[in-house]
């Protein structure tokens, strides 16, 4: 469980995080460094968001087995800080590292 404290400081750069992840993306010579990181991100806090192609990605760890990647067409989130379900493009399951679900539906 991510501490609320580093919860808050995490949530301050939302925003600023999912440009500067698409920006990162979309350039190849740093594309790699960029999965990389975010896979690390995955790992640690069990979470993580990003903007690719103009879809907003979350990935979190499954209550079961693997990683939930969900896609969405906008950064719209209700009250809770969840993102909205009828902005939802598409979804699923990935079994494998998290490396792997950060490109699953890349």
């Amino acid at each position: 469980m991510v501490d609320s404290s580093i919860e808050a400081y995490l949530k301050s750069f939302e925003h600023f995080t999912s440009e500067g992840w698409e920006f990162l993306l979309q350039n190849e010579e740093h594309k790699e460094l960029a999965i990389n990181t975010l896979s690390q991100i995955l790992n640690i806090y069990k979470k993580v968001e990003f903007k690719y192609n103009h879809t907003y990605y979350e990935i979190f760890e499954s209550c079961s087995d693997g990683y939930v990647v969900n896609l969405y067409s906008s950064c719209l989130k209700d009250g809770n800080g969840d993102y909205l379900d009828a902005n939802m493009i598409d979804g699923g399951l990935c079994t494998g590292a998290t490396k792997d679900a950060i490109e699953f539906m890349m």
